[in-house]
């Protein structure tokens, strides 16, 4: 009996830790096509009076001129659930974020920024920079409560999260947005042990304990 509970040991302590443990898991996206053809994202629409051109089948982001608002968007993952979020992963396609200019002998490239906010107003003082590309590229950013700590916890206990972009060069600027994909990642609850894996733990504990007194008594 004690040679098979010492062979056991192993195996049975690997089993009780695992169901202790916890791990990351992909609760949904909330996946947004641009473009004014039937079944895309018109943000063009309501009260506001953007400055963005809607294409069949993308938009172009400006940057703002007066008498205009910037791009906005609103991601409501909460028929995904709210508890336990873990985290965010943000992608975007997108082209042509690298226009430039010639300022006497400098050339200034636009310099667009990713903005994450809790609502239309609250944006983060964190800023995500966009890839500078005339092709068409997709980025992917990461959003959690370390890398945005000021907007995240409200982000997750409200089921809403608010996407928009600011150029921060010289240049009056635009770029071509194609899609948004929000993908909501949960943290899995953890596993409570059943009876028979409780037991299994004595078990392998008593074992280990057998195991040693013997090496002690030799």
């Amino acid at each position: 009996m004690k040679a098979i509970i010492k062979r056991a040991l192993p195996a049975l302590l690997l089993a009780c830790a695992a169901s202790a443990n916890a791990g990351v898991i992909d609760l949904g996206s909330v996946d947004k096509n641009y473009g004014s053809a039937t079944g895309y994202v018109n943000t063009n629409t309501g009260v506001r009076k953007p400055c963005d051109k809607m294409g069949t089948n993308a938009v172009t982001v400006k940057d703002t001129p007066s008498g205009c608002s910037w791009f906005s968007d609103a991601f409501d993952f909460s028929a995904l659930g709210t508890k336990n979020i873990d985290s965010f992963d943000l992608t975007l396609t997108f082209s042509n974020t690298n226009d430039s200019f010639a300022l006497g002998p400098t050339r200034t490239f636009e310099d667009w920024r990713v903005q994450v906010g809790d609502s239309a107003t609250s944006k983060s003082a964190v800023e995500m920079d966009l890839l500078n590309s005339l092709a068409l590229t997709s980025q992917t950013f990461h959003i959690d409560a370390t890398t945005h700590a000021d907007v995240f916890s409200n982000i997750a206990a409200n089921g809403k999260f608010y996407l928009s972009f600011r150029d921060d060069s010289w240049l009056s600027s635009e770029f071509i947005l194609r899609s948004a994909s929000l993908k909501v990642n949960g943290i899995e609850a953890a596993d409570v042990p059943e009876p028979a894996s409780i037991a299994l733990f004595g078990v392998a504990m008593l074992g280990a304990a057998v195991a040693r007194r013997r090496r002690a008594a030799k």
